[in-house]
């Protein structure tokens, strides 16, 4: 008995000592939401000092604000002095772990910004579902037109075009895999304030090293991210001709799968690339009836060959401007011996040629037909 009462007193005492030191190790890094400043997004521009840092952050201390963005602003050569600078600014310390957006200026982005890939981005308080993006002015500009509104906005609208739109995987993960990953060039979101002074995501930042090197537009986003497929989502017209007769059709891609295979022929280098893509057709001319069987083979037909042709021209003009942000430099290295990075680009890439095998299943055409 006297032993069995040991044992609980034991037990006991060694239970709340275990509830002592969990609690001793987890005070001092508690933080209530109200003491400090939870910095969202961050944009670096050029100027006189170095670099200026914008900071958009949510005020929640007022009953009339739901999480409403406000800015701050630092310049100095460091990024780390420009966020002390910052906090000078504001009545609560600033903490960087909640940052979910990236922005830079596209002069910076042209200049290069290895300094930040460095530096914030190794930052091991900041997340791997931190996006990365480029404005198409200066950063400063692009985040002022923002405050007022959540301090997540700008965060949310490149997470709904990647889900369900044409934007590739934009996160840090992503981001740095590319970047130090052999035969791959990174490539981001590019913003915009539009003539109605909101934020659009106007198209895609591609990068030679740590340099901007191209912007694509819209309908090129689309392409990239369907000839890259991950998640082959997304929409964009096409003109269609029969005859005299001319009209536009809004294709949505549903689902879709790209296989690549690379082939070596005398010293040439051929990749192809196998595409399965379901979509519908939410909009058409009125003289196509869908209907009828012939019609809806014109249509997948005319589908098929404009988006190969743009696909096509979308991979010559990666290889003008010596970019790689499909990886083909990697899938190449999967596949060879010896595989040097500096002399397939200086070299071969510029020779490489494609073969796409693509088939377009238009599952539906509207509810009306």
């Amino acid at each position: 008995m006297i032993g069995r009462k040991s044992k609980l007193i034991l037990c006991f005492c060694a239970f709340l000592y275990l509830i002592l030191i969990l609690s001793a190790c987890s005070y001092p890094y508690q933080k209530i939401i109200d003491d400090i400043q939870i910095q969202s997004v961050i944009g670096f521009d050029r100027g006189k000092k170095g670099y200026i840092g914008t900071m958009l952050f949510s005020d929640f201390t007022k009953q009339e604000k739901n999480g409403e963005g406000v800015i701050l602003q630092g310049e100095d050569l460091k990024a780390s002095i420009i966020i002390q600078e910052a906090g000078t600014q504001s009545p609560k310390p600033i903490e960087i772990g909640k940052l979910n957006l990236l922005l830079f200026g596209r002069e910076l982005a042209e200049d290069g910004i290895s300094y930040f890939v460095k530096t914030i981005c190794r930052d091991p308080l900041i997340g791997s579902n931190m996006f990365l993006a480029v404005s198409e002015g200066r950063a400063e500009e692009l985040l002022k037109s923002a405050q007022g509104k959540s301090s997540t906005y700008i965060y949310n609208l490149i997470e709904h075009n990647y889900r369900n739109q044409n934007v590739p995987l934009p996160n840090l993960q992503s981001f740095l895999f590319d970047y130090y990953g052999e035969g791959w060039d990174v490539s981001i979101p590019y913003l915009k304030v539009n003539s109605k002074d909101k934020i659009e995501i106007s198209g895609l930042a591609v990068f030679k090293n740590d340099k901007l090197q191209l912007i694509l537009n819209q309908k090129e986003t689309f392409l990239y991210k369907m000839l890259r497929g991950r998640i082959m989502k997304g929409g964009t017209v096409f003109k269609l001709h029969k005859g005299n007769q001319e009209g536009l059709a809004a294709l949505n891609i549903l689902y879709g799968q790209n296989k690549k295979s690379v082939t070596f022929r005398q010293s040439k280098i051929k990749i192809k690339m196998k595409m399965d893509i379901q979509g519908l057709v939410k909009d058409y001319p009125v003289w196509l009836d869908l209907r009828e069987n012939k019609y809806k083979l014109f249509l997948k037909n005319q589908l098929e060959m404009q988006m190969k042709e743009d696909f096509e021209n979308l991979l010559i003009k990666f290889k003008e401007y010596q970019v790689d942000p499909l990886g083909i430099g990697d899938l190449v290295r999967a596949h060879s011996k010896n595989w040097d990075e500096n002399e397939f680009y200086e070299t071969a890439y510029r020779n490489v040629t494609y073969e796409i095998d693509l088939n377009i299943d238009l599952t539906r055409s509207g509810i009306g037909e």
